[in-house]
C-alpha cells in the first residue's frame, strides 16, 4: 500500500484496525469521504495510538488520500463487474471477401421520365481526351 518515501523514510501504511475503522465510515456515509472534522479526529486518534505513540504522526492529508484511493478503488471494481445485458439476437457474420466475388448485381431500371431529378441515379459522365490542339 503506497509509494516508497523518496527521502528515504520508512513508508507509511494504515494498520489493519485503522483500515477496518476508516472501511466502517466510509460504509456509513455511502462511500463519500468524511466531513474535515472526522478525518482530523481519525488523524489524532491514530497519531495517539499505543502502536504510533511519538514514533509516526498521522496526517489528515494520508487518511483523506486513503478515503479518495479507496473510493476509486471500490468504482473500479464495479465498473468491471457490469457486464453488459446479453440479447437474444444472432451473431452478424463477418463480411466473407469469397461471398462479394461471387454475388451478382440486379439491373437497374431507369425512373420514369415524370420522376424528380433528385431522385435520378447519377452516371458518370466518361472523360475525353484533350485533342492535342490548344
Amino acid at each position: 500500500m503506497g509509494r516508497p518515501a523518496s527521502n528515504g523514510a520508512p513508508t507509511f501504511r494504515f494498520n489493519q484496525a485503522e483500515v477496518s475503522e476508516m472501511e466502517a465510515i466510509l460504509q456509513a456515509h455511502n462511500c463519500a469521504v468524511p466531513a474535515r472534522e472526522i478525518l482530523e479526529a481519525l488523524a489524532q486518534k491514530f497519531s495517539a495510538s499505543a502502536e504510533r505513540s511519538g514514533v509516526v504522526e498521522v496526517t489528515v492529508k494520508q487518511v483523506w488520500n486513503w478515503f479518495q484511493n479507496r473510493r476509486y478503488a471500490i468504482r473500479a471494481k464495479a465498473s468491471k463487474t457490469i457486464v453488459p445485458p446479453q440479447t437474444n439476437m444472432p451473431a452478424m457474420p463477418r463480411d466473407d471477401p469469397t461471398t462479394v466475388r461471387t454475388a451478382t448485381q440486379t439491373p437497374q431500371t431507369q425512373p420514369a421520365p415524370s420522376a424528380s431529378v433528385k431522385n435520378m441515379p447519377q452516371v458518370p459522365h466518361p472523360i475525353t481526351a484533350p485533342s492535342g490542339r490548344y
